[in-house]
């Protein structure tokens, strides 16, 4: 933008003009904020998945929004929002008060899909906004504080890798993560080599720390066990709770979200524990470990499946994962289940592939585990 666009009338007005596809555009004029997406999918899709994100990551930060032609938007109590018009995928209109304190600052708030030639733009604007500044310039203030640096610090290469990493493994949220984790295609052959590893059966007490969706547990509760289970993403925990909810009706099974290093059991609860595809994101894998020898009985056994090394940069810990994770050799792991309290310790690296064959997985994946059979380290502790 120029100079005179910027400054003129004393106030922020601006509005951007090139609409790239893929392209995040953001604006201020005078009382009006805007920002908009273009995107390759149909208004509907759009909008149905924007409200659907903007409902978690709202909840995420203490802000309740109910969608719909009643929706509203609290915040502590506070109405900040609430629904005037819903018409989507073509647009919702809201009534808004950015300013407990100023019952008629109210201001309107609209969210359009439309089409824009083969893609959609998805148009955020906030009309009205701006009454609550002490001094006119402070617009200029807000806007590179709360709009500009949050979205350039949020797409700079360590936060962005930081979000891509939460969003897909470290702490899965988001539609995405809740559907691929309910049937975790990839993860079904670790799956084969934990459970052929502890040979749970129906006297079994199971423990799985970082349940994810909970298809691991829905497999092992075949075999007759009982179990429970942690994770730290909320949206996980609902997901594991809804895809078992027959076990947990019937009492066999208890879904806790909880901290892997601070588990909330009694000591020697468990007969045996298993973790997989987490151990590498534990800041403090001694702590985690000595909690799992704590609930578990005094012949009880763990199994934990990880990747090593090798598999860097690979389709098992690709980027920016990878550079997020925790590798250890196979000797590093059987230190650090010893240092926890494990009396014997040992790391395999399993072939998957006969898994892969188990699990029923397409021919081209099955490939992947058949191509590199160094990549999982299985550690066993008892």
């Amino acid at each position: 933008m120029d100079a005179a666009s910027f400054f003129r009338g004393q106030r922020l007005s601006s509005t951007a003009r090139a609409y790239a596809r893929g392209e995040i555009i953001t604006g201020v004029e005078a009382g009006t904020v805007s920002v908009a997406l273009e995107v390759e999918a149909s208004p509907e899709a759009a909008f149905d998945v924007l409200v659907d994100e903007l409902a978690g990551a709202f909840a995420r930060t203490g802000i309740e929004f109910s969608p719909g032609p009643d929706g509203r938007i609290l915040e502590g109590g506070f109405e900040v929002g609430h629904v005037t018009a819903w018409d989507p995928p073509r647009h919702a209109l809201l009534r808004w008060r950015a300013a407990e304190w100023d019952p008629e600052d109210v201001t309107e708030l609209e969210l359009r899909c439309e089409p824009a030639g083969d893609a959609t733009r998805i148009a955020l604007e906030h009309r009205g906004f701006g009454r609550q500044f002490w001094a006119e310039h402070e617009v200029i203030g807000w806007f590179a504080d709360q709009v500009a640096a949050p979205f350039l610090s949020r797409s700079s290469p360590r936060m962005f890798g930081n979000w891509l990493t939460d969003r897909a493994a470290r702490r899965p949220f988001g539609g995405f993560a809740r559907t691929s984790y309910r049937e975790p295609t990839h993860h079904r052959p670790s799956f084969g080599a934990i459970l052929a590893a502890l040979q749970p059966g129906p006297d079994d007490m199971l423990l799985e720390i970082g349940c994810g969706g909970g298809a691991f547990l829905a497999q092992a509760l075949r075999t007759g066990c009982s179990a429970a289970a942690v994770d730290h993403s909320s949206e996980m925990i609902r997901v594991a709770r809804d895809l078992n909810a027959d076990a947990i009706a019937d009492g066999r099974l208890e879904i806790v979200q909880a901290d892997a290093a601070r588990l909330p059991f009694e000591d020697d609860t468990f007969t045996c524990a298993a973790m997989m595809q987490v151990f590498f994101f534990f800041v403090d894998p001694v702590a985690v470990l000595s909690e799992c020898r704590r609930v578990l009985r005094d012949d009880g056994r763990l199994a934990a499946f990880t990747v090593s090394e090798e598999a860097r940069g690979t389709p098992a810990a690709p980027e920016p994962m990878a550079s997020r994770a925790r590798f250890y050799t196979d000797e590093e792991l059987v230190q650090l289940a010893r240092d926890a309290g494990f009396a014997s310790a040992s790391v395999t690296r399993p072939d998957l592939e006969p898994f892969a064959r188990q699990a029923g997985l397409p021919e081209d994946v099955v490939a992947l585990f058949a191509a590199d059979q160094r990549a999982g380290q299985l550690l066993v502790a008892r």
